[in-house]
């Protein structure tokens, strides 16, 4: 029963984590667009700032725990080829958290090399297809004898 309860936590987790890094890529691209005038920045800084503190950082926490706690019930997943792959994609979804995280602070202090809306409409997308890989791979579990 522990291990349905923590597929559950995980399951909204990750739609949380999703939405929030979702939302937060295109908050940036708004400070990319809309940046230059300073009451937009601010409240768009704020939005982001909040977005990124309060639910996608708790919700990517919340995430690896009850994955992490998943493996614990349940060893034997994380010897499986599918979860290493799902795994390695998972770290890249974390690097992409990390990465907006950064990007907030660039942005708010003015920092040299923004990168262009254009840039970051396409890493607004990498969640999107790191998502649907990883569903695959939990879904139907390729690789597996």
């Amino acid at each position: 029963m522990a291990y349905l309860w923590l597929k559950w936590l995980h399951i909204v987790a990750v739609i949380s984590w999703m939405a929030g890094i979702l939302y937060l890529y295109r908050l940036l691209v708004y400070l990319a667009e809309r940046g230059g005038d300073p009451s937009n920045k601010e409240l768009l800084l704020l939005m982001a700032r909040r977005l990124f503190k309060a639910i996608t950082l708790p919700a990517m926490i919340v995430s690896y725990v009850a994955g992490l706690g998943m493996v614990g019930l349940v060893p034997a997943l994380g010897h499986q080829p599918w979860f290493m792959a799902k795994f390695v994609l998972v770290l890249l979804m974390t690097h992409m958290t990390a990465k907006a995280g950064l990007l907030i602070g660039r942005f708010a202090s003015g920092g040299p090399k923004l990168p262009t809306s254009k840039r970051l409409r396409w890493l607004n997308e990498a969640p999107t297809v790191l998502l649907l890989v990883i569903v695959y791979l939990v879904i139907f579990k390729p690789f597996s004898p």
